[in-house]
């Protein structure tokens, strides 16, 4: 290896992490309780969503959801790649991030929040009620439940980023809105 590594040997590298991430994921995580815990998590919220959602704004809720779906993953992405946190339990091995929450419990939790609180004003108190419930409860609980390690990251930098998603997507959603509305208007 030179002064940096090669593109093969970061390719080789990344191999072995991975097999030796399925390898741990096989002996440690698959069939755990801790892995059943996230399996449910990764599936119930859906019906929970399914019997709350208000279907005549599907769209908005779906937009909302999706929008808040690709800040969850590309920011739990971005924190595990800079190493400041880490989940030791994966719901599948190849994906080494807390998929349950990425792809289900935020996104459906603020959903419903956008649906049940209309305003701004509503919207963002409801908001920073969760995110410090998500913060400073919820996180707190499932580090010491082994779902997750901080490592040089904060409750605190969680309750902001909560709330800075929650108002960044509800933003962009409301300006699609506005534009739509602005445009099938004759």
């Amino acid at each position: 290896m030179g002064l940096h590594p090669s593109n093969e040997e970061l390719a080789e590298m990344a191999r072995l992490l991975t097999k030796a991430r399925i390898e741990h994921w096989v002996g440690e995580d698959f069939g755990s309780w801790r892995w059943w815990v996230l399996v449910m998590l990764l599936i119930m919220p859906w019906f929970i969503w399914y019997k709350f959602a208000n279907k005549k704004h599907l769209r908005d809720l779906a937009l909302f959801g999706m929008i808040v779906m690709v800040f969850t993953i590309t920011l739990d992405e971005l924190g595990f790649i800079l190493s400041l946190w880490h989940y030791p339990v994966d719901v599948i091995a190849m994906f080494p991030r807390l998929t349950s929450v990425d792809y289900t419990v935020v996104p459906i939790v603020f959903t419903l929040l956008y649906q049940y609180f209309p305003t701004w004003r509503s919207f963002f108190w409801a908001l920073v009620a969760t995110a410090a419930i998500f913060s400073f409860i919820i996180e707190p609980l499932i580090v010491l439940m082994g779902f997750y390690q901080l490592l040089k990251w904060t409750y605190w930098a969680s309750f902001i980023v909560y709330i800075i998603m929650g108002l960044l997507s509800r933003w962009i959603v409301r300006m699609f809105a506005d534009i739509e509305q602005k445009n099938s208007n004759p």
